[in-house]
């Protein structure tokens, strides 16, 4: 239901705008050189329409990727798509994130004959600085590997403290 009052002394024109598919609305965080798992649901109804994961530029939704393959994963670029028909629920996944990724998406189910219907989603990229400090001496001993997990957003540094005099095994901490 929605309404409007008006006050007794006076009238003004009104524009209405009725917003027509929208699901609901998720805020997400990655990190720069990471990546995003997003899960979108949709009505079970509408396990054979295709599937697409959008962009929200000036007027328009320019689609990442967008596929009709089910219950598989379907690649296109640094993104993912697997529609799990059983569920009634797909899930996109994004990689290499940069902060220029932030910015609105949509996950939304293609209906041909009728408005879509989609998730918003509100992506937010962070970049993370780490800030070492210590001794010349300790620094050059730092060690960066780039390997990565399996989405790309832990890097592992490996440090090595040069001690002197003899040292006691405590176990691993």
């Amino acid at each position: 239901w929605c309404g409007l009052a008006l006050l007794s002394c006076c009238s003004a024109p009104l524009e209405c705008w009725i917003v027509v598919g929208v699901l609901s609305s998720i805020s997400v965080t990655g990190y720069s050189g990471g990546g995003v798992i997003i899960t979108c649901r949709y009505e079970g109804k509408y396990t054979a329409n295709e599937k697409y994961f959008c962009k929200e530029e000036t007027l328009t939704c320019s689609d990442l990727i967008k596929t009709g393959i089910k219950n598989q994963w379907f690649k296109s670029g640094g993104f993912s798509l697997y529609d799990n028909t059983s569920t009634a629920v797909f899930t996109v996944i994004l990689k290499d994130l940069s902060e220029q990724d932030s910015g609105m998406y949509k996950c939304g189910v293609d209906k041909s004959k009728s408005p879509d219907s989609y998730t918003k989603v509100n992506l937010n990229v962070v970049t993370v600085l780490i800030n070492v400090t210590g001794t010349d001496d300790f620094l050059t001993h730092i060690n960066r590997s780039n390997s990565k997990s399996q989405l790309g957003s832990i890097q592992q540094i490996t440090v090595f403290c040069p001690l002197e005099g003899p040292v006691e095994s405590y176990g691993d901490f």
